[in-house]
């Protein structure tokens, strides 16, 4: 039946697989659809993904979107870079590229759901009746900050089997099902790099953009030395300095428009107080100052702060305690409890 039929995005990882076997053991009926994102894969990877599938008993597609994942997530990627920011592209995919993508399919397939293989719930908000996303149960593999930008249309639609699992356990399950799963080394680095640096990356990508030569200053604009371009620097970056002193000297801040890279002392990278832009809500915007978690990166502990919106899609945060390399660019997640409440894009740092 069509309310039971489900497209799983399916890369061929332990953690779509598992999504599979969970969601069959549930009683849906899956597909598995093989996203094309920025390569076409070798013909040994198809292989692979038809052996899976086939493991599954499920049905296998393909469907290329590298001309949108082009233009949505890695031009933009790049032009965030030359403009002095810091992107995180995994969450801007997972939003337009991955569950939309999934989305437009529901018709062409006769299939009522998707499904990813995030670990991260959906919960019903007791009072506003809206989906929202909360931490998964396995804290250390919590991917919820990936799914800040979401739409609720997506969450209607969007099936998380992984949220309630821990990681380990399924890797004991699994590999007694199919050990080639579970033998995949696991990555964390931005997929189209493909191992490769970001600044080689933006070398390929707009060589005709990039500067030469800028200054290394300190916080009161003296020069300090010389670098090879803003782009090769990202707040909190220790290493690529060279300049002695006795203790490691930090970037702390990008100026792209005079291509200078501020730098200071560890303690300089310790802020309280940021905006974000381009915020987008779960739960209504609160309308007074508000008490939350806030997350600045995936790695990040969340951390206590005040939360006061300056319109529908602005807001500043104030944490209780400094922390580390607060970097315009990239995701502030904000939680109340295991809720993500809303997000929004660092965009000036002070404090």
């Amino acid at each position: 039946m069509p309310s039971d039929h489900v497209l799983l995005g399916f890369s061929g990882g332990m953690d779509s697989f598992a999504a599979a076997l969970l969601l069959k053991e549930k009683g849906y009926r899956v597909t598995a659809v093989h996203l094309i994102l920025h390569d076409v894969e070798p013909a040994s990877s198809k292989r692979r993904l038809r052996a899976l599938a086939g493991r599954l008993d499920i049905p296998l597609i393909s469907v290329d979107l590298r001309d949108a994942f082009r233009e949505n997530i890695i031009r933009p990627f790049a032009e965030s870079y030359l403009g002095g920011k810091t992107p995180n592209p995994c969450v801007w995919c997972n939003e337009q590229i991955k569950c939309q993508g999934l989305l437009a399919l529901l018709k062409k397939y006769d299939a009522r759901w998707i499904a990813t293989g995030h670990y991260s719930r959906k919960v019903p908000h007791p009072e506003t009746r809206r989906w929202i996303i909360a931490r998964g149960a396995d804290r250390s593999k919590d991917q919820s900050y990936f799914l800040s930008f979401v739409r609720q249309e997506q969450l209607d639609k969007l099936l998380l089997p992984l949220g309630n699992k821990l990681k380990e356990d399924l890797r004991s399950r699994l590999t007694s099902l199919d050990s080639s799963v579970t033998a995949q080394r696991e990555s964390h680095d931005i997929c189209f790099l493909k191992g490769e640096s970001y600044r080689k990356f933006l070398d390929a990508w707009v060589p005709g953009n990039l500067r030469g030569e800028g200054a290394f200053i300190d916080a009161s604009g003296h020069v300090l030395g010389t670098h090879r371009g803003f782009f090769h620097y990202t707040v909190g970056q220790r290493k690529g300095i060279g300049i002695a002193d006795r203790t490691p000297y930090y970037v702390t801040a990008l100026i792209p428009e005079r291509n200078q890279v501020r730098i200071g002392k560890e303690s300089d990278l310790y802020k309280s107080i940021f905006t974000v832009t381009a915020c987008h809500w779960h739960l209504p915007p609160p309308g007074k100052p508000a008490q939350v978690l806030c997350q600045i990166r995936f790695r990040h502990a969340a951390a206590p702060a005040t939360l006061r919106t300056l319109g529908p899609y602005r807001a500043e945060v104030h944490f209780k305690t400094p922390q580390r390399a607060i970097t315009p660019g990239q995701i502030a997640a904000f939680y109340q409890q295991d809720w993500l409440i809303g997000a929004g894009v660092i965009e000036k740092v002070r404090g």
